[in-house]
């Protein structure tokens, strides 16, 4: 696992606390609400139906103007110069810190990695270098797209997921959620917390409990492969990121109710189906599961309740909370922005300046036609680029003026789910018994799934 990812993880534990009854019940049931509130309510904003945190991170870019290329890029250059104090000339200040240590020293891959997407910025900027990575469709669309929109979502959702992960939430709907998980997904309810980590957090936090849980014999090789392969799904902030730049932020509310719904469809097909099927029901050293433990009758709600006022009694107070946040925003700021930033211009090269996925997508433009999709022979490529990166269906849509289609490819950047760029390594380089050609043909498997509900949605919800 990558160090900055570990570190990720454990700067997700809240400190340990015993608080009494009545204040345990208030850091419940306020920080929850206020997060439920900014999360997950619909609201009206400017004659759009929108989620507060959508409002809070346009305000965050707003604040950031005309220099929102220019803040990334410092970002990534400062990234570059601490792993390289760190990593190659391994100075002990950097190291041994306490704040900084997890999240520059780090192996050479990574820095080169980090050090190509600093390069790939400063080249943009300075618009200096070959002419197809100066492009708007490469070089603007990764740094001044989605750089800057995921720039401004990390600002503003590191500080205030917290509200919804650390103060009892998670564990009460993870708890009442728990017998669908049994019998839709054939999963064990514990499950379903993993799965509210990836909705609410960070899919790269949801697969980090997943891989800890399956190394600690809590999940067999096939649940473990079953939730990482279903359930580590972009978070709702970032699906308001691709939303934004696919170019239907104005149809979030109703476009993310038809990726859950198609979502839930991929996970109840695919583990039925090779190669997630075929994966063994054993614990990582071979032993079999005497199966799932019953739980003691009773009230759901009522056990629900009682877990998440557990976990509020353990909930960081005012100053933990705050560090917890900066921390957060300081692994996703420098951990993650220059690395998926390089390998998000190289989806881009191959996308827009190979004709790797045209040639893939050609089959299909003759079924996208027929199922109304404007513009098919430019989306068509997106059915595949996301094996690679993410965010490649949702800048291919930036491209297309149908919303219709640019419906369907940013449903796709979410619903694909496996991709390289992040998961797709993290996956590979853990102990999950998962390869590269599971991946790809989950990927394929849940793009067939996806592509025709995501059509369907989009016929009901955009004008035609």
């Amino acid at each position: 696992m990558p160090p900055a990812l570990r570190y990720a993880a454990e700067t997700n534990r809240a400190p340990e606390r015993d608080l009494p009854e009545k204040t345990a019940l208030l850091r419940f049931i306020l920080p929850s609400s206020l997060g439920v509130a900014i999360f997950l309510v619909p609201v009206a904003w400017d004659g759009e139906l929108t989620i507060g945190i959508g409002i809070i991170t346009q305000w965050v870019k707003a604040l950031m103007g005309a220099y929102g290329v220019e803040t990334v890029v410092v970002l990534m250059v400062l990234t570059s110069v601490m792993t390289f104090l760190a990593s190659v000339l391994k100075v002990r200040l950097v190291r041994d810190s306490d704040w900084f240590g997890s999240l520059f020293d780090v192996p050479m891959s990574w820095f080169l990695v980090r050090l190509a997407g600093t390069v790939f910025g400063l080249m943009y900027l300075y618009q200096a270098g070959p002419a197809l990575l100066l492009s708007e469709e490469v070089g603007g669309a990764v740094y001044k797209d989605i750089a800057v929109n995921v720039v401004a979502v990390y600002i503003s959702a590191c500080l205030l997921l917290p509200l919804l992960t650390e103060f009892g939430f998670m564990e009460f709907v993870g708890t009442l959620a728990r017998p669908f998980f049994r019998r839709v997904f054939r999963l064990p309810g514990r499950a379903a917390i993993d799965a509210t980590a990836s909705f609410v957090g960070a899919s790269a936090i949801g697969l980090l409990i997943t891989i800890g849980q399956y190394e600690r014999k809590f999940y067999t090789a096939r649940e473990a492969s079953v939730i990482a392969a279903n359930f580590s799904v972009v978070s709702i902030p970032f699906s308001l990121v691709v939303a934004n730049v696919s170019g239907i932020g104005h149809l979030f509310v109703p476009w993310y109710a038809f990726v859950v719904l198609t979502c839930i469809a991929a996970a109840i097909i695919t583990p039925r189906l090779p190669p997630l099927s075929r994966k063994a029901n054993e614990y990582i050293d071979g032993s079999l599961p005497a199966g799932w433990a019953v739980e003691e009758s009773g009230s759901l709600l009522v056990e629900a309740w009682n877990k998440a006022i557990e976990r509020a009694r353990t909930s960081p107070g005012v100053t933990d909370y705050f560090v917890m946040g900066a921390r957060n925003l300081m692994f996703f700021l420098f951990s993650v922005v220059a690395a998926a930033m390089a390998l998000a211009t190289i989806a881009a090269l191959l996308t827009f300046h190979t004709p790797v996925f045209e040639w893939l997508g050609y089959p299909f433009i003759a079924l996208l036609e027929l199922a109304g999709m404007p513009e098919a022979a430019n989306a068509a490529p997106g059915l595949f680029a996301g094996f690679m990166d993410q965010y490649m269906p949702a800048i291919i849509a930036s491209s297309i003026d149908a919303e219709r289609t640019s419906f369907v490819l940013a449903g796709l950047s979410v619903c694909q789910l496996v991709f390289m760029s992040e998961l797709g390594v993290i996956i590979l380089r853990s102990r999950l018994p998962l390869g590269f050609r599971d991946l790809l043909a989950i990927f394929l498997l849940r793009t067939l799934i996806a592509v025709p509900m995501l059509v369907v949605g989009a016929n009901l919800v955009v004008d035609i």
